[in-house]
């Protein structure tokens, strides 16, 4: 069945092997891309808004593969934005639930988001390939990993063009399913000394290989440079982190407080589960890290790593020797800490953790990233 495409793929086991050709497969002409991305989000960032901005781009996936619960369908979150490839046949529901997320942001969080469906029909008359496999996390859950340019150049459309835009008119009818949706963690601070948002793009797929043996030379393998460790996976109980999750619901101060209030009740009950490892509580921790989106490939490669000093000069000594050799373009952000932002779908089962770097993370690493690539593309 076409819309079982995704769920039927075979999986890979390492990020190191997205540069193996015969993985991937080229998605239905008949699917869709659904593309987000919240407007002028350097800006929203240099304000304070990161956690605000990240619980966006996570909030337009939840809505969406909540609409059909049995399908398994790819997504990549970006961290100011997402893509989400789904089949036709819930192309006008997503129109609709796109429309009444676009209405969250702006009333949660006064964020403009920009959604966008992009038919993949489009994406082949223009050349360019959309392919596709999976990476596997654990026993329960995987994510996706997209080659071929579709996905850069359907952002392109979107940015560039109205002829995509979602311009419908949303109905009073529609109502946004979240559950799953979660974002009640402290900031997650390095297990060395810095954590980084690093974007690369090289100059062919087959480069990709040789970049990733140099990095893990450099800073370790992907458990050495995970940008979260157990002893600082710590539940929150400040205000400031639980009202962003809050004020997807509640608009008043007061049932904004409520809320939290709510969320700090059920943290406390999962801390004691977790300190007197109740039944499966015992290994939630280790599930959250097993369960990380901290590499992955959408045409990028998209890491969140954490460094020592010495660690972060290397790499970066590394990264702009490759660029000035013309190998690759990157951006690089740093900070001290993580945020996550999760998305449940069964409490003990299928997890998947969305990582980005503090203070803006992958939204300020693509700042410097496109910098360097119009240089680039100035000097050709």
């Amino acid at each position: 069945m076409n819309s079982d495409f995704y769920k039927e793929l075979q999986s890979i086991t390492s990020i190191k092997e997205i540069s193996k050709s015969s993985s991937y497969k080229d998605m239905p002409s008949d699917w869709y891309i659904v593309v987000t991305d919240v407007k002028n989000s350097t800006i929203a960032i240099e304000n304070g808004k990161y956690k605000e901005v990240n619980m966006v781009g996570a909030l337009s996936i939840i809505s969406i593969l909540n609409i059909d619960k049995t399908l398994d369908l790819p997504f990549v979150f970006g961290g100011d934005g997402a893509f989400i490839l789904i089949p036709k046949q819930m192309l006008e529901q997503t129109k609709q639930i796109l429309l009444a997320t676009q209405k969250i942001s702006k009333e949660s969080y006064s964020l403009d988001l920009r959604v966008g469906i992009v038919p993949i029909s489009k994406i082949y008359e223009n050349k360019k390939s959309l392919l596709i496999t999976k990476l596997k996390l654990n026993e329960d859950s995987s994510q996706a990993i997209i080659k071929g340019g579709g996905l850069e150049y359907a952002d392109d459309l979107l940015k560039n063009s109205q002829e995509f835009l979602v311009k419908d008119k949303l109905l009073d009818s529609t109502v946004v399913d979240l559950e799953g949706l979660e974002c009640r963690w402290e900031a997650i601070k390095s297990p060395k000394d810095d954590t980084l948002a690093v974007m690369i793009k090289c100059k062919d797929d087959t480069y990709y290989e040789k970049l990733l043996f140099d990095i893990e030379n450099l800073i370790g393998d992907n458990k050495k440079r995970s940008p979260l460790s157990k002893k600082n996976l710590n539940l929150s109980f400040k205000n400031n982190d639980l009202k962003v999750e809050a004020s997807i619901y509640e608009k008043t101060f007061f049932k904004k407080y409520i809320k939290v209030l709510g969320f700090k009740l059920i943290n406390l009950i999962g801390l004691a589960l977790m300190s007197f490892k109740v039944d499966k509580w015992g290994e939630y921790k280790d599930r959250i890290l097993s369960t990380i989106d901290a590499e992955k490939f959408d045409d990028l490669l998209r890491m969140v790593v954490s460094t020592s000093s010495e660690q972060t000069n290397k790499l970066k000594e590394y990264l702009e020797k490759e660029y000035k050799s013309g190998n690759i373009v990157y951006g690089v952000h740093k900070s001290n800490s993580a945020l996550m932002t999760c998305l449940i779908f069964e409490r003990h089962g299928r997890h998947t953790h969305f990582v980005d770097c503090s203070n803006g993370g992958y939204a300020i690493a693509a700042k410097a990233f496109k910098k360097r690539a119009f240089i680039n593309k100035s000097h050709n």
